[in-house]
């Protein structure tokens, strides 16, 4: 009887520990699979700010476009080195579906160009402020830095887009 109790709490200790080591397999591999889609999203967010303020009519719109760039291409270096330093390659191009609306917004121009550019903006910050808030109690105190650095660029970016779909300017860089 008391072997048979030894072994079950032997099986239950294993049982857990194996528990705890899939846990954080799975914890590791979602911050990775984060890390990979930051780049991502700050590649195609640079890539767009780039080509809105070449293409832009709104003088508001190709403000904002520059500040894109800029804070996305910060994040983007940041995003970057910390993905080398979890030793994940760090891709070089954005998601497909960022690549496609980019090659459709670049066949737009004026108030279509502009419209579709802000509409966007729009709907990638929410799903950016969404993810890098699933993300904001990792225990990758890395990543949790990062998000927390993050994360008011993306919800200024995303009021920013939001007063440009009301017809409201942009005045100050976020």
């Amino acid at each position: 009887m008391e072997n048979r109790a030894k072994l079950r709490t032997i099986a239950a200790c294993v049982a857990g520990a194996a528990f705890a080591a899939a846990l954080a397999a799975h914890s590791q591999s979602d911050e990775q699979t984060f890390i990979k889609e930051a780049v991502q999203g700050n590649i195609a967010e640079v890539q767009l700010g780039e080509l809105a303020a070449q293409r832009a009519a709104d003088p508001d719109v190709r403000r904002f476009g520059e500040i894109l760039r800029t804070d996305h291409q910060a994040a983007l270096q940041r995003s970057t080195d910390l993905a080398r330093s979890l030793q994940v390659e760090p891709p070089t191009q954005p998601a497909t579906e960022a690549g496609g609306f980019y090659q459709g917004l670049s066949q737009l121009s004026g108030s279509q160009f502009d419209a579709a550019f802000v509409s966007h903006m729009v709907m990638a910050h929410e799903a950016a402020i969404a993810k890098y808030s699933r993300n904001a109690s990792s225990n990758n105190a890395a990543v949790a830095s990062l998000v927390a650095e993050t994360l008011p660029k993306l919800k200024a970016h995303l009021e920013a887009a939001q007063a440009l779909q009301r017809g409201a300017p942009v005045h100050a860089r976020h």
